[in-house]
């Protein structure tokens, strides 16, 4: 699939998060998938129930990652969950179709088109994974681009 450009509205979400070292991520994640999985049901508002995990943050080697699902409202949000809304965005997109252990191939090949096009991603690194469907396996990536700048009354993209 080539990548492409979309603009997503605002998204609530609720899940479980962390705050690691690269390094210590993998086994973050699996921890968090074993637990999420377990309570994912319980998460009341459900849009479509799909899981996502999200990169929310990285500098340097320190991540905030989170594991989550979409919700139409974070009213009631099931303990030891925390809950928050990604704003409207516009991001380069790619679906995935294969293993999570290959995503990164589709990442770089998405972060190539990125650059054949000039477009600038997110200096946070902020990234979604969409679990689409599990057979056969399918993502749904979303890297962020860059907010856009105006300066002097001009659109800095």
């Amino acid at each position: 699939m080539i990548p492409k450009i979309v603009e997503i509205g605002e998204i609530k979400v609720i899940g479980l998060q962390t705050t690691c070292q690269e390094a210590e991520l993998a086994a973050e994640r699996e921890r968090m998938w074993k637990q999420f999985k377990h309570f994912a049901d319980t998460i009341p508002n459900q849009t479509n129930g799909h899981m996502m995990e999200i990169c929310l943050q990285k500098q340097g080697s320190l991540i905030r990652h989170c594991v989550a699902m979409e919700v139409e409202s974070a009213d009631i949000v099931p303990s030891g969950m925390t809950s928050f809304t990604i704003p409207p965005q516009n991001y380069i997109h790619i679906e995935h179709t294969g293993y999570t252990d290959t995503i990164w191939q589709s990442l770089h090949e998405l972060k190539q088109w990125a650059k054949n096009y000039h477009c600038r991603l997110d200096p946070n690194h902020f990234t979604i994974d969409v679990t689409i469907s599990e057979d056969p396996p399918t993502h749904g990536l979303y890297v962020k681009l860059e907010d856009q700048k105006i300066e002097s009354g001009e659109l800095v993209v």
